[in-house]
């Protein structure tokens, strides 16, 4: 889960730990991804604006 927000705010796709390494996401999905998110923020603050 922290490789992907890392990843979707276009942080370095390696972690601090030699351990952990995270495979960077195609822009596909970065893009399918970051669209999601700001419908499910606009409908939250529609229905936030409306009360």
């Amino acid at each position: 889960m922290k490789c992907l927000i890392k990843s979707l705010l276009g942080q370095d796709t390696y972690a601090h730990d030699n351990s952990d390494v995270c495979t960077p996401l195609p822009p596909i999905v970065k893009s399918l991804l970051g669209s999601i998110i700001f419908i499910l923020l606009m409908a939250v603050l529609s229905h936030m604006l409306r009360l």
